[in-house]
């Protein structure tokens, strides 16, 4: 296991220059690193961390294969689904083949890949975050990293003038945000249960590094954030700072489904406030504030021409060209959850989306129920409802960066939040 952990860290490692660099290239390393992590894995895991890696994601697996299912399917070869691309083809070469649903096979194949690649990930870090020195020291690589790459972006950004990577700036920040909080609650339970001079020393100090990073992670969020992305942070550190108040105040069960029920109701309310209804625009598109006119435009043009099935993964670039006006600026789409809407279809982003509210209630259960490090599925739930209400903003969580880091996360997340004594 330990050569998977080593891959899984530098995989984590390499990540900052991803977040101004990120191409075919980081994703084929990515895919490399991730194949030989999880190869690793194969050959060293024991029975007993198998049988607990599929008691925590017995909810999850199903979950994970559709859309991957999906985009294999939309690869294929069929006669009735195909995209109407290639019956227009057919006609004008006068010829009969049968199409695919995939407009580009090739960017679809891709990926494919990448999204293995990230499940990988997630795999990975579920088997060798088991041991808590080794989740202990995820999660500080994980908030060095993020702290790292936001101090870049922000000189990147001073750069290249006030809209430089303002995008990725807050992504990384809001992810930053709670690991950076998450390390300072970790500091202070352990030197609560570990009452010395020493450890009086290391908290002073663990305090010290958690605040530097949470202060870099703020002001990246005060310099590219919009006040959607904002409130996304805010949910995190909400949900994350409500599962401490519980675990702190002891509450019991009709409290805490009291106190729930009440932040739950507060953020429909805001996300209410935020949502504009004179706006004649899809849900996928009505939180993407920063983008330009022009890009909502050829959206909703592709969204109304996009049938249930989709154009195919990754393939929105190619229909770029055959929407918007010669010489156009639009270069990507306004949200992840619109880019997914186009090209793998309504009802496998639907799925999705519901997937990954599935995935925040898992690991906030795990949060709640669990005794001693808590922490860790209260950061992954935190991080996975940033990355859930930022899917309407932008598309960062399509970064290979963010989503390196998002993969650790979650699985460091569902490694923890079942104790040792819990397994089957």
């Amino acid at each position: 296991m330990s050569i998977a952990f080593i891959l899984l860290l530098v995989s984590i490692l390499i990540v900052a220059p991803l977040a101004t660099y990120d191409g075919v290239v980081a994703h084929s390393v990515i895919a490399a690193l991730a194949a030989a992590a999880l190869a690793a894995v194969g050959i060293s895991a024991r029975a007993a961390d198998v049988n607990l890696a599929a008691q925590v994601t017995r909810r999850l697996k199903l979950a994970a294969a559709v859309p991957a299912i999906w985009m294999a399917v939309q690869i294929l070869p069929l006669p009735f689904w195909s995209h109407s691309i290639w019956i227009n083809a057919n006609e004008a070469l006068n010829q009969q083949s049968w199409g695919h649903i995939s407009v580009d096979i090739g960017k679809t194949f891709a990926a494919l890949a990448f999204y293995r690649a990230n499940v990988s990930l997630i795999v990975v870090s579920l088997f060798v975050a088991r041991d808590r020195r080794r989740a202990e020291l995820i999660l500080s690589v994980l908030a060095a990293i993020t702290a790292l790459a936001a101090i870049g972006l922000l000189v990147t950004r001073l750069v290249a003038g006030p809209g430089g990577f303002n995008e990725m700036l807050s992504a990384v920040s809001s992810l930053g945000l709670i690991l950076s909080l998450t390390s300072g609650v970790r500091a202070i339970e352990r030197y609560e249960s570990r009452q010395s001079e020493a450890a009086s020393q290391n908290l002073r100090m663990a305090l010290i590094i958690s605040g530097a990073g949470l202060l870099i992670c703020v002001a990246g969020l005060a310099a590219g954030a919009t006040l959607n992305v904002a409130l996304a942070a805010a949910f995190g550190a909400g949900a994350f700072g409500s599962i401490q108040v519980i675990r702190r105040l002891g509450l019991a069960s009709w409290a805490i489904g009291i106190f729930l029920a009440t932040l739950v109701v507060a953020a429909a309310m805001i996300v209410l406030w935020r949502y504009d209804s004179l706006r004649m625009l899809s849900p996928f598109l009505q939180f993407a504030t920063a983008t330009s006119p022009e890009a909502i435009s050829v959206v909703q043009r592709i969204l109304s021409d996009t049938g249930w099935q989709g154009t195919g993964g990754a393939t929105y670039a190619q229909l770029l060209p055959i929407y918007q006006e010669l010489g156009g600026s639009v270069t990507k789409a306004p949200s992840t959850a619109a880019a997914f809407a186009i090209e793998l279809g309504w009802p496998v982003t639907l799925f999705t989306i519901a997937t990954a509210i599935g995935l925040v209630v898992i690991l906030f259960h795990g949060a709640l129920v669990r005794g001693r490090d808590s922490f860790f599925p209260a950061a992954a739930a935190a991080c996975a409802i940033i990355l859930l209400c930022q899917a309407f903003c932008d598309t960062s969580l399509l970064n290979s960066c963010v989503a390196v880091i998002s993969d650790a996360v979650i699985g460091l997340g569902l490694a923890q939040s079942v104790s040792h004594r819990e397994g089957p």
